[in-house]
C-alpha cells in the first residue's frame, strides 16, 4: 500500500506538468488553428538551459522562469510572425502541410542545436528540500512546492483567461473571429501573441520539470504527444479539462510501470490517442 502511495503521488506530480504543457498547446490549437509539433521541444530546451543557468549561477528557481519566460515570449512571437503567418496566405492544404513541415522542423533544429551546444547528456536541477516521512511514505518537499506551484497557475491561468481584457479577446478569438474582428481586436496580432503566451508557459514548466526528473535535447517530440493526448482527452480550450487529463495520464504511467512494465509507461499516450479517437472521434470534452 505504501508503494502505491508512492507511486500515485509521483503519477499526480508528472500529470500536473504535463498539463501545464497542455496548456500553451490547447491555448495554441483554439486561437491559431495550429498543430505545434515542437511544442514539447521546447521545454527539452527550456529545460537544459534552465540546468545550465542554474550549475553556473545557483538560481533560485523563482529567477529563473523570470529569465526564461520573456526569452520563450519573444521567441514565440517572432517564430509565428516570420514563420507562420505567411502561410495564411496559402490554401488551406498547403497552410496545413507548411505548419507540419515548419514545426517538425523547428523540433529537429531546436534539438539538434541544443545537442550540439549543451550536448545530449540528461540535465536537471539539483534541488532538494527535507522530506516528510509518514510511516514508510516519503514526500519530498520539493514535490509539494510544484505541486502547489501548478495548482497556483491553473487557478491563475484560468482567472486571467476569464477576467482580463488579454483573457477575453483569446476567447473571442477563438469563438468568432470575424465578431471579434468587428469589436477592435486584431486577429493577427492576438494569435500572434497566443502562440507566444503558449510558449511562455512552456518555460515555466520547463522549470518545474527539471526540478524533479531529467531533460535532454531530444525527449520533446514525446511530450508533444502526451500534450495532444492531454487535450484531445480534456477538450481543446478547456484548462480544467486539459488539468483533470493530465493527472489521468500522469497516474496510469505510474500504475502502468508499478503494475505491468516500466517500458510500456511512455507508450501508454499514444495507446490512449489512438483508443480516443477511435471510440471518441471529438474527443472527451468540450471546448471553452
Amino acid at each position: 500500500m505504501e508503494a502505491l502511495v508512492q507511486v500515485l503521488i509521483g503519477g499526480i506530480l508528472l500529470g500536473g506538468l504535463y498539463a501545464l504543457v497542455a496548456f500553451g498547446l490547447s491555448l495554441t490549437y483554439g486561437v491559431v488553428r495550429i498543430l505545434n509539433f515542437s511544442h514539447g521541444t521546447l521545454l527539452a530546451v527550456g529545460g537544459v538551459a534552465a540546468s545550465l543557468l542554474y550549475a553556473s549561477t545557483k538560481m533560485h528557481p523563482v529567477l529563473l522562469v523570470l529569465v526564461l519566460v520573456p526569452v520563450f515570449f519573444v521567441f514565440g512571437y517572432l517564430f509565428y510572425t516570420f514563420l507562420l503567418q505567411p502561410l495564411e496566405r496559402r490554401t488551406h492544404f498547403e497552410s496545413t502541410v507548411g505548419t507540419v513541415l515548419v514545426t517538425v522542423g523547428a523540433l529537429l533544429i531546436l534539438s539538434d542545436v541544443t545537442a550540439k551546444l549543451a550536448g545530449a547528456t540528461q540535465r536537471n536541477i539539483p534541488l532538494r528540500f527535507e522530506a516528510i516521512e509518514i510511516g514508510e511514505i516519503v514526500i519530498s518537499t520539493t514535490q509539494i512546492w510544484i505541486l502547489g506551484a501548478i495548482a497556483v497557475l491553473s487557478v491563475a491561468m484560468q482567472v486571467f483567461l476569464r477576467k482580463t481584457w488579454f483573457g477575453r479577446a483569446i476567447r473571442a478569438v477563438t469563438q468568432d473571429p470575424v465578431g471579434a474582428r468587428i469589436c477592435g481586436v486584431d486577429s493577427s496580432r492576438m494569435k500572434a501573441a497566443t502562440f507566444a503566451f503558449g510558449s511562455s508557459i512552456v518555460a515555466i514548466a520547463a522549470v518545474l520539470y527539471t526540478m524533479s526528473f531529467p531533460v535532454d535535447p531530444y525527449m520533446g517530440f514525446s511530450l508533444t504527444v502526451k500534450a495532444f493526448t492531454i487535450i484531445i482527452l480534456g477538450g481543446i480550450g478547456n484548462l480544467v479539462g486539459a488539468l483533470l487529463a493530465g493527472l489521468f495520464l500522469g497516474v496510469a504511467e505510474g500504475l502502468t510501470g508499478f503494475y505491468w512494465k516500466s517500458e510500456w509507461a511512455p507508450a501508454l499516450s499514444v495507446i490512449l490517442l489512438l483508443a480516443i479517437l477511435v471510440v471518441f472521434p471529438k474527443g472527451l470534452g468540450r471546448s471553452r
